[in-house]
């Protein structure tokens, strides 16, 4: 009877085991944390073309990334610690769409893949992830944002392994100047194993903080991320953990005719305690990556085009009638700018100082000579709700400096 015990702990263990997630994914990999949005502030890509195709409510964040990189500690162990050189793809959709004008419903799809030269057991699981959410931003003066959000996902990283996430969290985000964007995000993971039915598994708070800065073609960020894993003896694995894992990047453009694509080196730390020597959640990892990204960011302009539309009917109505023998008010007159590039257009604008030209579609009445409102046009309307709804439709890149 021992040895029948014995033999049906050992089964038990090898299939835990075997439906365990890899041990080289930690908690950034697979749970998103606001930063593909953030970097999308800074360097945009080339929704200008599809301005007038899509939907105005219509928006999308597309990231795909290829990289190698090595690490230090592939196990994530205390002893005997394994490197290796690991190749990634990663590619990232969001598709959304603004159902109010600060309300949006969209679904996010995500793969990962790693593929390591010297450990093949680890390359065999391919991470993939499945959301929907609901997001709802509060503009906080023009240089602020607020933002909430609620995703319900199902992921799926080894054989045989369900798991299901409640990712209810919130972002600030914060414009410095033209160039430099800091962000905090706090976000609660609430796992479960079956759709809907959560947390049954663990509860992992996330915080994060970070900065973005642009120089010429030059983009640097840092930030900075803690988790704390609280888990019972439902989940994969059942010991508790706590991480930080910073994060820090210097990307350039590889070329203004694709101004999405860059070329990175990112350093990554990451740091495990309180894991009893677990494999998979314990000891010290360190990551350096090179590879190559392309982003394409399309945001929502509905709220932006009702403005210029209101603004475009308010410069319709007959001047006032100066009285006999007063002096006659100021008249500013719009500008009339060429049709700019798509170099020059900010596709949703975070300043109204920051705006260089509107789409064309603004109105289908209004003048060839006001189809392109510049800046400064939008900064002499006397209407603070529409000044305000302008400039914080939705956080965007700043077009790449001439």
């Amino acid at each position: 009877m021992s040895a029948l015990c014995v033999a049906f702990a050992t089964i038990s263990s090898a299939n835990a085991q075997s439906v365990a997630p890899p041990p080289s994914i930690i908690p950034t990999d697979i749970t998103p944390i606001g930063l593909g949005r953030e970097r999308e502030l800074i360097r945009p890509g080339p929704a200008f073309y599809l301005l007038q195709r899509l939907p105005s409510r219509l928006w999308i964040n597309s990231s795909t990334e290829i990289s190698q990189r090595g690490e230090t500690n592939v196990f994530f162990t205390n002893r005997n610690q394994k490197a290796d050189y690991v190749f990634r793809t990663l590619p990232n959709l969001t598709v959304g769409y603004r159902i109010l004008p600060r309300t949006s419903i969209y679904t996010n799809y995500f793969l990962l893949k790693d593929v390591f030269a010297n450990h093949g057991i680890l390359s065999r699981p391919t991470t993939q992830s499945l959301s929907w959410g609901l997001r709802h931003e509060i503009p906080i003066r023009s240089r602020t944002n607020l933002q909430f959000d609620l995703q319900a996902r199902e992921i799926w990283q080894a054989s045989h392994l369900h798991q299901f996430d409640w990712l209810p969290g919130v972002t600030v985000t914060h414009v410095l100047n033209p160039s430099t964007i800091v962000f905090g995000n706090i976000q609660l993971q609430m796992r479960g194993k079956n759709y809907f039915v959560a947390p049954t598994r663990e509860i992992d708070p996330f915080y994060t903080f970070g900065i973005l800065h642009r120089r010429g073609p030059w983009t640097f960020s840092a930030v900075d991320t803690f988790v704390s894993n609280f888990r019972n003896n439902n989940a994969i694995p059942g010991q508790s953990n706590m991480a930080m894992i910073p994060q820090f990047e210097v990307n350039r453009q590889v070329s203004k005719k694709v101004p999405g694509l860059v070329t990175f080196v990112r350093a990554e730390p990451v740091f495990n305690w309180q894991g009893r020597s677990v494999p998979g959640i314990s000891g010290f990892d360190f990551r350096i990556f090179g590879g190559l990204r392309y982003s394409f960011n399309k945001a929502a302009t509905n709220t932006a085009m009702d403005t210029l539309r209101k603004q475009l009917k308010e410069s319709d109505l007959p001047p006032a009638v100066t009285p006999p023998g007063a002096a006659p008010a100021p008249v500013t007159a719009p500008s009339t700018s060429a049709q700019p590039g798509p170099s020059d257009v900010a596709t949703s604008p975070v300043l109204p100082d920051a705006i260089t030209a509107a789409p064309q579609a603004a109105s289908p009445a209004a003048p060839d000579g006001l189809a392109s409102l510049t800046a400064s046009t939008i900064g002499q309307s006397e209407s603070p709700e529409a000044k305000n709804a302008l400039a914080t439709t939705s956080l965007t890149a700043q077009p790449e400096a001439q």
